[in-house]
């Protein structure tokens, strides 16, 4: 016997009991525990090098921004030099511009002053001519009246325009008269408007203050009267015209004849009859020199928005005022390149107060 002690009784039997019954739990309870510490072994290693890796990428993100950076300082220094060098480039395209603007107002200047030195010859003549007049008696005043008259259409085919090129100018206004006859031509001059309503079928007759201009007419076989065309207009029955047509004659009248014009035009023209009234435009300072100030028969220029508002103070609604004659582009001053838009802004407000459309014609309807 080897003297330990056994137990025995119920407590004996009960300690054998229960390591028949939780030793395989036991067992099961120490695998478990050792696959959790094989588990939390691979985790620390995968979180281990997961930071490794995290810690490399890192310093790559670092390496890479440092290189943006310089980059970026790079890309500023080129941005830099390019506006240093544009605006040097810059400078130049505007001193050429300039250059190129000053030599066309030289060439304005020059055309200014020898428009001025014309009509200095052509007042000293004017005066040598109305003096002679003056000095003679009746009968050889009236020769002297019908040679500047004469003279008046030689001067009319000279500067005013063959009749090809006044029909083709005058070619727009012929729709507006449609359904308006007969149309009433005031200043008909040689009759270039007369024969676009003829051959429109558009009854029409003009009147005229020079003889050699309403024969003219009469050749080609035209209506035409000889005669004042304010006093044509107040002996004219009150509604029986559909429309009325002058063209470069209101700024020949001063300014009560233009709002006698007006008012008597107005009275003779018959409800929905239509008035176009076509003036130099003096907005344009090329108008003036070469149109204007070259026919010693004008009064005055009119501005547009005068016209206007002389037309709607005659009774005529709907006013439109529309503009023709443009000027060649050939005129014009040099286009400036794109991107400078201010300069260019300045160029074309330069080139409508030099170079604007040489006429304008106030279109208004009776009511």
């Amino acid at each position: 016997m080897d003297g330990s002690p056994r137990p025995g009784g119920l407590r004996g039997l009960l300690q054998s009991l229960a390591r028949r019954v939780l030793s395989p739990e036991l067992d099961r309870l120490e695998q478990a525990l050792s696959r959790q510490r094989a588990f939390d072994s691979t985790l620390v290693q995968f979180l281990n090098r997961f930071a490794d890796s995290s810690n490399a990428v890192a310093a790559r993100q670092a390496e890479l921004a440092s290189t943006l950076v310089r980059f970026s300082q790079r890309i500023d220094r080129l941005a830099d030099a390019k506006d240093r060098l544009y605006a040097s480039l810059g400078n130049r395209r505007m001193d050429l511009l300039l250059d190129a603007m000053d030599k066309r107002l030289q060439s304005v200047r020059l055309g200014i002053a020898n428009v001025q030195e014309r009509l200095a010859g052509m007042s000293s003549d004017l005066a040598l001519a109305r003096s002679e007049i003056q000095a003679v008696d009746k009968p050889v005043a009236i020769e002297r009246e019908r040679l500047e008259e004469a003279h008046y259409v030689a001067f009319e085919e000279r500067y005013r325009g063959s009749s090809e090129e006044l029909r083709a100018r005058f070619a727009d206004y012929v729709p507006l008269f449609e359904q308006r006859a007969p149309v009433i031509d005031l200043g008909c001059g040689r009759g270039e408007f007369l024969e676009l309503l003829r051959d429109a079928g558009i009854g029409a007759q003009g009147v005229d203050s020079n003889v050699d201009m309403v024969k003219i007419c009469e050749r080609k076989g035209l209506e035409a009267t000889h005669g004042q065309v304010l006093s044509f207009l107040a002996t004219s029955t009150p509604g029986s015209a559909g429309g009325i047509f002058a063209a470069q004659l209101i700024e020949h009248l001063p300014p009560k004849d233009m709002k006698r014009l007006l008012v008597e035009s107005h009275r003779v023209l018959r409800r929905g009859g239509r008035i176009i009234v076509e003036t130099v435009n003096p907005r344009s300072l090329i108008a003036l020199l070469e149109a204007y100030f070259r026919d010693l028969t004008h009064e005055r220029p009119l501005h547009p928005e005068t016209l206007d508002f002389m037309m709607r103070a005659a009774g005529f609604r709907e006013v439109e005022i529309r503009y023709s004659s443009p000027v060649s582009e050939r005129t014009k001053l040099l286009p400036v390149l794109e991107g400078e838009r201010a300069l260019k802004q300045n160029f074309e407000k330069l080139n409508a107060l030099l170079f604007g459309e040489q006429d304008y014609a106030a279109i208004g309807t009776k009511g």
